[in-house]
C-alpha cells in the first residue's frame, strides 16, 4: 500500500504523518484478506483560508481528504472539522464506510457469479446422476408417490365426511 500525504496552507511533520498513517491502517481493516499492494492512497490535508466567512459560516477550518485507488474503482472520502485531527478521524470514518461497502459488492459479485456456474453445472451434474438409475428406481419412485397421494385422499375423505353431517 502506497501512501502519499500532501498539506497545503499547512507544514507536515512526522507526527502528523504518522497519525495520519495509523489511522488509514485502521480504515483499511475493511479490507479483510485483499491483497493491498495495488491499493494506492493520496491524502490531501489542508487548511482552509475563509476568505468569505459570511458565505462559508459552515466551513470548518480544517479540511482531510483521501482519494483510494482499488483495483477497479475510486473511493474518496473528506471530513473537515475544526482541528486537524478531528478531521482526519471524520475522514478514516466514512472511508471505512466507503471501502466496505465495496467489498461487499466485490464478494456480492464473485458470489453471483459461482451461483450462475453452479446452476450451469448443476443441470449437467444431475443428470448424470440419474442416468445410471434404472426403470425399478423410477418404478418405486412412482408407487411412494402414489402412496402418498392415496393417504392424502383417505384423510381427505375422512375429514369432508366428518364436515358434512
Amino acid at each position: 500500500m502506497l501512501i502519499r500525504v500532501q498539506g497545503t496552507n499547512l507544514d507536515l511533520s512526522d507526527e502528523l504523518y504518522a497519525f495520519v498513517k495509523e489511522k488509514l491502517n485502521d480504515a483499511f481493516r475493511a479490507l479483510g484478506d485483499l491483497d493491498r499492494d495495488p491499493v494506492q492512497v493520496d491524502v490531501e490535508l489542508e487548511e482552509t483560508t475563509r476568505r468569505h466567512p459570511q458565505e462559508l459560516e459552515d466551513q470548518r477550518r480544517y479540511r482531510a481528504e483521501a482519494n483510494v485507488t482499488v483495483p477497479g474503482r475510486l473511493i474518496r472520502a473528506e471530513g473537515s472539522a475544526d482541528t486537524l485531527q478531528q478531521s482526519v478521524v471524520e475522514m478514516k470514518h466514512r472511508l471505512t464506510r466507503e471501502i466496505r461497502e465495496w467489498r461487499e459488492k466485490m464478494i456480492d459479485e464473485r458470489r453471483e457469479g459461482a451461483r450462475r456456474a453452479k446452476v450451469e453445472l448443476g443441470e449437467e451434474i444431475e443428470a448424470e446422476q440419474y442416468e445410471g438409475l434404472g426403470d425399478e428406481y423410477e418404478d418405486r419412485y412412482v408407487e411412494e408417490l402414489g402412496e402418498f397421494g392415496a393417504e392424502k385422499s383417505e384423510e381427505e375423505e375422512r375429514e369432508s365426511g366428518e364436515a358434512s353431517p
